[in-house]
């Protein structure tokens, strides 16, 4: 006879798991019928039905669902948004991060129905993966992945460049593969007279021109057609940088990293910073879950682009960078690494 299992450890991560594609169902239609844009103040699900035109019934149990998840609250049988469906789910915000959260379902980038076959198969063809070196599909991601800097990641990582203790001395920077280039408007608004030399390839940099302009920052910025990993990164063969600074792109250069810090360290005045917001991969390249998104990708190509924990530092030291600090820190999407390297 059997005995009745007796266990000791719960298994609500693996419910909470299984539900995932569920609440991100919800969330990602709710962004598609522009549902949190009507509920800025109390509404009846009858109203949000009439105004949709959806089926009444249906859409009280949509919205219903909504509050279970905790992106809109119900009283007396009206609904409202949430403070964080407020701040971030709702067209108008500034703070709009609803194009980066349905990024992850991106066909082009993350097919999460090829899983099965890249697990069983391998990666795959060199004709059947995505074209990386189409900047169309960068241009749209930079649009997109703006809303990561815009909800917070920009003003937590302009707050420790304002902290350094020359900051107030600069008077030049450049950001690396800059995409939209908000980390460095971010870290403009925090010093009245620093410029800064947006790097990336030409259609990247109309996403980058849309930004500064809508911002007020056109004047303080100057763009530069360039591969930083084949290209000088020098506007000019005389000027240098007080700060270089890169985010979520290195990875192109994992292959040949060493030959990029060089080319970065040479790129700064003396006494100059570089500073990476990057990956930070730890427990063998398992944890945190912040490169989670870029694993089918991975997958695809049959290549490995996440950092070790420390190899940024270890790079910026074996290159003759004289002052290192690193330290973890908390942003929206999970944890990050954060290595501020001195020139001496």
């Amino acid at each position: 006879m059997n005995k009745l299992p007796n266990v000791d450890i719960s298994y609500r991560p693996l419910h909470e798991i299984s539900m995932g594609p569920l609440k991100a169902a919800l969330l990602n239609h709710a962004i598609d019928l522009k549902i949190f844009d009507e509920l800025t103040r109390p509404v009846t699900s009858e109203e949000i039905a009439k105004r949709l035109g959806t089926d009444a019934g249906n859409t009280q149990r949509f919205l219903n669902a909504l509050a279970t998840i905790d992106l809109l609250g119900k009283k007396n049988g009206r609904y409202q948004n949430l403070p964080i469906a407020d701040t971030f789910l709702v067209s108008a915000s500034p703070s709009c991060i609803a194009p980066l959260l349905k990024q992850t379902q991106d066909n082009r980038l993350n097919p999460l129905d090829q899983l099965p076959n890249l697990v069983k198969s391998g990666p795959l063809d060199m004709q059947e993966q995505v074209d990386l070196a189409d900047e169309s599909i960068w241009m749209k991601e930079a649009i997109t992945s703006s809303g990561w800097v815009l909800g917070g990641a920009g003003q937590l990582v302009a707050d420790m460049v304002a902290n350094l203790p020359e900051f107030k001395h600069f008077e030049n920077m450049l950001e690396l593969g800059c995409g939209h280039g908000v980390f460095s408007l971010y870290i403009l608004n925090e010093h009245p007279s620093l410029t800064s030399v947006l790097l990336d390839r030409p259609k990247v940099l109309d996403a980058a021109e849309f930004f500064c302009e809508k911002y007020g920052f056109r004047d303080r910025v100057r763009f530069f057609q360039a591969d930083y990993i084949t290209d000088s990164i020098c506007d000019t063969a005389e000027n240098r940088y007080d700060l270089i600074f890169a985010s979520a792109t290195l990875n192109f250069a994992i292959h040949k990293f060493d030959d990029l810090m060089q080319k970065i360290y040479h790129a700064l005045t003396p006494g100059g910073y570089f500073i990476s917001f990057q990956d930070g991969m730890t427990h063998e390249q398992t944890h945190p879950d912040t490169m989670l998104g870029a694993v089918i990708p991975a997958m695809m190509g049959g290549a490995d682009y996440f950092f070790p924990q420390g190899m940024i530092a270890q790079s910026a030291a074996k290159c003759g960078f004289q002052s290192i600090r690193s330290r973890t820190v908390e942003t929206p999407v999970g944890e990050m690494d954060i290595d501020i390297a001195r020139k001496a």
